[in-house]
């Protein structure tokens, strides 16, 4: 939540501070009690990203087993030197067991997330990106780690996962009027910088920070926002090379697709058969380039 100054004197008349304090705490709470929890195969996978070590992608997924299977195809070709390791928090056991068995065809580390017990978009997904931080990560201590959104489809080559090479944090800047943090479909950390501060991947509403505002306060606040490197997003346009339509996409560093809407809404509907359609392209050899033209 915000710091007590910042709340205007309205604010202070609907109680405003009050409600967002006790919020925060239950959700901390909740969080602790999941935080708690352990899954099977944990000590094993932990063990086994000791030994990699370097730079780990960490991709949460969710109930769509399509849009993993696109990304582990496409990452292989196209950043071939990543390590992605997926933690499924997919609420249905019959996507858990469709995503196990892609992983496990396609030879990528897999974690069946605990229970989640909350349905609450945001909170579901920083109560798993927490969980993934706090009890993989931090006992495995990479040199360096990323949260990938299982949505993001890397289309192009790109020379590494992220591009995190001589600063602390990369991602896509989300600001508001009291803070920012990174996006938390495409953020990465030094694991050297976060390993003794608190992280928590939760959302601060009250400070207009998204999934992961949570970490303005132990890593972003001390960071220059304008003076690090950041990604950069664009919305493109790009035909389907069936129909020969154009469709306006969500395009961040020029080679990762964000599809957008796909885990808690039906929003992706519109866009799953232009996917369909892309994937069959590039399979067939097709360039990202001609389908989705540079920007002059």
């Amino acid at each position: 939540m915000r710091e007590l100054g910042e709340y205007a004197w309205n604010d202070w008349l609907k109680l405003a501070p009050c409600q967002d304090a006790l919020k925060q705490w239950r959700n901390d709470a909740w969080q602790a009690l999941y935080l708690s929890k352990r899954a099977e195969g944990q000590e094993v996978l932990i063990d086994h990203l000791r030994q990699h070590g370097g730079h780990l992608g960490l991709v949460v997924a969710f109930e769509q087993p399509w849009a993993l299977n696109w990304q582990l195809e496409l990452a292989r070709e196209n950043i071939p030197d990543s390590y992605l390791v997926v933690f499924d928090n997919s609420r249905r056991p019959e996507m858990r067991r469709q995503i196990a068995a892609l992983c496990q065809a396609r030879q990528v580390p897999y974690l069946a997330l605990p229970a989640n017990p909350t349905r609450h978009v945001n909170r579901s997904h920083g109560f798993a990106m927490s969980w993934v931080y706090h009890n993989i990560v931090r006992p495995a201590q990479p040199t360096s780690f990323a949260f990938i959104d299982h949505d993001m489809i890397p289309v192009a080559p790109n020379k590494r996962l992220v591009e995190l090479v001589d600063q602390p944090v990369y991602g896509l800047p989300n600001h508001s009027d009291w803070g920012w943090h990174l996006w938390a479909g495409y953020c990465a950390f030094r694991f050297d910088f976060v390993e003794r501060r608190k992280l928590n991947f939760l959302y601060d509403f009250a400070n207009g920070l998204d999934t992961g505002g949570r970490n303005w306060r132990p890593v972003y606040r001390e960071l220059d926002a304008d003076r690090l490197r950041m990604a950069r997003h664009r919305i493109r346009e790009v035909t389907d090379p069936v129909s020969g339509h154009p469709f306006r996409i969500q395009v961040v560093d020029d080679c990762w697709y964000h599809i957008g809407s796909i885990s808690y809404n039906n929003g992706f509907e519109s866009q799953f058969e232009l996917c369909q359609h892309i994937a069959a392209a590039l399979a067939e050899g097709k360039p990202w380039a001609e389908l989705c033209p540079p920007e002059n």
